[in-house]
């Protein structure tokens, strides 16, 4: 009879519904279970429980973390949102010194209760290796503290590039994070990046050599519903997801609007619809619009329903940040619609790989920060809703969370050989 094989999972965010970081990983557990693998959880509060799982959910303990916390609690529970006020006030005066004298996340002091916790699960239940992923760096350190105690092989998994050249912080705060970069990927058995470019300018910076991969995060097939699309009168364009920052509507609509100068019948015909958060530019920009009628914004949803949305939509809008670290990152958002049979219009800034994910599949992909690529866009998806194009267009994605988790489970084995 073979033991038990086991895998730490720590993620600070886990079990959220319509959280990409959280959903990153939560999608994977099903499958790790399937391949005899039993996740040990070391998660944040802010995420609910696993039901029939070893979890051990762990408080931040600096003000902006625990301000951070209870302001995601509250939404779940009326005690915690009576309560948050007394317990915040007292601190506001740390929660700003804090901020003066360490400029990060606000997750940051988790990692102290993490790794002890962390250790205690390491003792008890013995896993082979390490996975974290984030998400809140943190994680990384948890990780690279608890696998140098007990001996244990870890893997690290940067959903986003900790280091880039769009950096907002304070200069200390970037110091601390190319310190924590190199860090990691000098102790970590192994580092898995979401994007080739991703992996490959990290190791321009650290030198991490072949102990850096890249996974692509996919989405489950199987969590897509089985809805039948029926075509309308008006061909709508469907966003999913946050909106903010750089990664807003501005360019869209200007190219919506070169569409309506140029084709007037065209205003009774296409819709937009807005399923997800918005910042205040987006809104500002909805309200401006000139074209009453034509937005619709039905704002978050839970993940099931955008699920069902989005195989009703007639084309999927994807709207990437016109930022420069666009280049090493792929909206999580991408695999799901790239499993839902709807065409893509993609908004791509600078990000080859992006671009020919897409166009490989059948999808669309034009500049981001050009009003008339976007227009261009615009025309080519109408027409194949007008047309009717069907089969042989889109292709099947390759791009699943089991081929995902599969690569992991290849990494485990590669770094802890008994297992092979």
């Amino acid at each position: 009879m073979h033991p038990e094989r086991r895998l730490l999972v720590i993620s600070y965010f886990s079990k959220i519904d319509g959280m990409a970081c959280a959903q990153h990983i939560d999608d994977r557990l099903p499958y790790l279970r399937e391949r005899g693998i039993t996740p040990l959880m070391l998660t944040g509060v802010c995420g609910g429980r696993w039901p029939n799982m070893v979890q051990a959910r762990v408080p931040s303990v600096a003000p902006s973390g625990i301000r951070f916390e209870l302001r995601h609690l509250r939404r779940a529970s009326r005690l915690v949102k009576l309560l948050t006020p007394i317990i915040l006030l007292p601190l506001l005066p740390f929660y700003f010194i804090e901020k003066l004298i360490i400029d990060l996340d606000s997750q940051w002091s988790w990692f102290p209760l993490a790794i002890v916790r962390g250790w205690f699960l390491c003792r008890n239940y013995r896993p082979e290796a390490i996975y974290a992923t984030g998400g809140p760096p943190s994680a990384h350190l948890v990780a690279a503290c608890i696998s140098r105690w007990c001996g244990i092989p870890w893997i690290a998994e940067f959903q986003d590039p900790l280091v880039h050249n769009d950096w907002q912080r304070s200069g200390r705060a970037l110091r601390v994070f190319i310190w924590l970069e190199r860090f990691i990927c000098r102790r970590a058995s192994a580092v898995v990046f979401l994007t080739d470019a991703a992996r490959e300018k990290s190791t321009q910076r650290t030198g991490l050599g072949k102990r850096g991969w890249t996974v692509y995060p996919g989405a489950d097939p199987a969590n897509m519903p089985t809805v039948e699309y029926r075509k309308g009168e008006c061909c709508h364009f469907s966003h999913f997801g946050s909106l903010g920052g750089s990664r807003n509507l501005k360019v869209f609509l200007e190219g919506l609007q070169l569409v309506f100068h140029d084709n007037p019948d065209l205003v009774k015909v296409v819709r937009l619809d807005i399923y997800g958060t918005c910042d205040r530019l987006s809104r500002e920009l909805i309200a401006k619009f000139p074209y009453p009628g034509v937005i619709s914004d039905f704002g978050r949803v839970p993940r099931a329903e955008s699920l069902i949305a989005m195989k009703k939509s007639d084309v999927l809008l994807l709207i990437q940040n016109t930022e420069e670290f666009s280049s090493e990152t792929i909206p999580s958002k991408t695999y799901e619609y790239l499993h839902s049979g709807r065409p893509v219009l993609g908004l791509v800034h600078n990000n080859a790989e992006l671009q020919e994910m897409l166009r490989s599949l059948g999808h669309m992909a034009v500049a981001a920060a050009s009003a008339m690529a976007v227009k261009e866009g615009i025309m080519g998806a109408y027409g194949m809703w007008r047309d009717e194009i069907k089969g042989g267009v889109l292709q099947i994605s390759p791009y699943t969370v089991e081929a995902a988790t599969d690569q992991i489970i290849g990494l485990v084995a590669a770094i802890h050989p008994a297992q092979i």
